[in-house]
Formats: structure tokens, sequence, C-alpha cells
């Protein structure tokens, strides 16, 4: 097995730990969390999401917008895949999922408030 490898899975298990010590910690204090695949799910769901889709070199990618009061949630997908998901609340950013960075993932809880 090559550095590279034995390296990704460091980097992910470092991920998952830190996913699962947050979650942890958020349930015992009560925080208000959710993780970012619950978050499309209910974007997704919502009836006030705005969706628009665009073909672009044959790959068809989906494009979510819900804005609720002075939150606004913004998600993109490609089959399914979520690519990209941001969500603000009163000017405050509290998420920035990109599927392409290591330190997040679907799982990982993030803080509501």
């Amino acid at each position: 097995m090559s550095k590279n490898r034995y390296k990704d899975k460091a980097k992910n298990a470092v991920s998952k730990i830190k996913a699962n010590i947050k979650g942890k910690f958020f349930e015992m204090t009560d925080t208000p969390s959710i993780s970012v695949r619950q978050l499309a799910e209910f974007i997704q769901q919502h009836p006030e999401t705005q969706i628009s889709k665009k073909v672009l070199l044959g790959n068809t990618f989906t494009f979510y917008h819900l804005k609720i009061n002075d939150d606004f949630l913004y998600m993109e997908t490609n089959n399914g895949r979520i690519l990209q998901l941001d969500g603000a609340s009163n000017g405050y950013q509290f998420v920035s999922y990109r599927s392409y960075r290591d330190f997040y993932d679907l799982h990982t809880q993030i803080r509501l408030t």
C-alpha cells in the first residue's frame, strides 16, 4: 500500500472520530444540531424550495434555493450526490459543505444555534 493511501485512510479515520466526538458533545449539551444529509433532505422536501436543473457536459446538475425569513439554504447535486451545501442564518454561515473536502462528512453534526 502506498504512502498516499495510508495518509488518506488516516485522514478519513481522524475525520470520522472528530465527527463522532462533535456529535456526542452536541448530544450531551443538548445543543440543537443536524447532519449535512438531514439538512439536504429538509431542503429537498420543503415546499418553498426553488429547484432548477442544468445539463452541463452531459451531466444533470440540480440547484436548490430556500429562503425562510433570515435563513438561506443553497445546495447543488449531481445524480443525487450532494456536491455543495451552504446555510446561513441571520448573516451567520453555519454550514459550508463541499463534497471534495476532507473535514466534513455527510453525517457530521452542525450546530444550529
